[in-house]
């Protein structure tokens, strides 16, 4: 196993340091290390509950890694990945041999049998950010030595660089702070009248704005468990499976000042739904995708409590659009009841009564579904 010179320490410094810049740059760098040391070179980071977010070096890479540390163990059923993602120490180095994980020093590198193989040997070490995030960074190593692989040389070497990447994880985690709140001011920027959360594909609360969390409790939506807003609706968990899972269209990027590989057409958005709070008060909470980060996509949930649709949308409903009265009185009562049950108790009349006047009322209006009918309502009494 070769010794880190100063030399080559300062080359892989400087090319830290000069040409990583964004997140895709880390596989070069990776690769040369790997050359260094002669071995395959893994990095990830992960949340404090073990997924990976996916960043520097992909999404598959972290998971790949993950299993390999999940596979050997601490002790007591603690995986060796649960213990370095809770309770190993930053910069210390770790040892996985013989499917078990422990903390190397100066003595414990002449503690090996010199005779003994695995083809599951590795050199770890951590680094954790001011978000919680976790950086494992570790050498693993194929029919080698124990004694070579942990010599006090290699550990040293293995520690240089750990710093290394420690200072680059560093600055990109910086750089993405900043851009995370720019991200957040463009995200409110043109919603912020109404109670807002916004969240990600784990459903990670990034921020809320006028006490949005609050008014998805109120509605009994959801509410926060830890850092993650658990979603009790089912109608709201099947529409953001919906929009996590779509790719941007390159109009909506645009739009949203964002950049993405994605194919055009999908939607940014997804249909919101009606629901009365504890006061009786009727809300309609919508779903918006406002985020171009391919692997941690953002979710805008805003909660809408619109005024009492004024009667005069009626008549505008019936001079303009060619509706008669009592399907113009339909019209109304379901943009402010949110549901056909509700507006078939409120007017007294059965189901298939309610169909027929909406079949006439799409055709007049040339709307094609109950919620675009409700808009539109709501746009011609000046609701948002």
């Amino acid at each position: 196993m070769p010794n880190l010179s100063k030399d080559a320490e300062l080359d892989l410094l400087e090319d830290a340091l000069g040409k990583i810049t964004t997140h895709t740059d880390w596989l070069p760098f990776l690769d040369k290390v790997s050359r260094v040391f002669e071995s395959k070179v893994c990095a990830a980071e992960y949340l404090n509950d073990g997924f990976a977010t996916g960043r520097f070096t992909g999404l598959a890479h972290a998971e790949a890694f993950r299993d390999f540390l999940s596979s050997a163990s601490y002790h007591a059923g603690v995986s060796a990945f649960k213990y370095l993602l809770e309770l190993a120490e930053p910069d210390a180095v770790y040892r996985i041999h013989q499917g078990h994980i422990s903390k190397l020093d100066a003595a414990a590198t002449s503690l090996v049998n010199g005779n003994e193989l695995s083809s599951q040997l590795a050199i770890i070490s951590i680094t954790r950010d001011s978000l919680g995030l976790t950086v494992i960074f570790g050498l693993l190593f194929d029919d080698v030595s124990p004694v070579e692989t942990t010599s006090a040389e290699t550990v040293l070497a293995f520690s240089k660089i750990a710093k290394i990447l420690k200072t680059c994880f560093g600055a990109l985690t910086n750089i993405d702070m900043l851009k995370t709140q720019i991200r957040i001011q463009r995200a409110f920027a043109n919603h912020c009248a109404v109670p807002t959360v916004l969240i990600n594909k784990q459903r990670l609360v990034i921020a809320e704005h006028e006490n949005g969390l609050s008014a998805l409790a109120d509605l009994d939506v959801g509410h926060m468990a830890g850092e993650k807003l658990q979603i009790r609706n089912r109608e709201l968990e099947m529409l953001l499976s919906e929009i996590s899972s779509a790719p941007i269209s390159a109009k909506d990027q645009h739009k949203t000042g964002y950049k993405q590989d994605a194919k055009s057409g999908s939607s940014l958005s997804r249909p919101g739904f009606c629901l009365r709070d504890r006061s009786g008060n009727l809300n309609r909470v919508t779903i918006e995708a406002v985020s171009g980060d391919t692997h941690d996509p953002w979710v805008l949930l805003r909660v809408c409590q619109p005024a009492n649709i004024p009667e005069a949308v009626e008549t505008i409903l019936q001079e303009e659009l060619g509706l008669s009265q009592s399907e113009a009185h339909l019209a109304r009562s379901l943009a402010e009841t949110g549901s056909v049950s509700a507006t078939t108790d409120l007017l007294n009349i059965t189901r298939n009564t309610m169909k027929t006047h909406l079949r006439r009322i799409f055709d007049k209006t040339a709307v094609r579904t109950q919620l675009e009918l409700v808009q539109l309502v709501y746009r011609l009494s000046g609701l948002v």
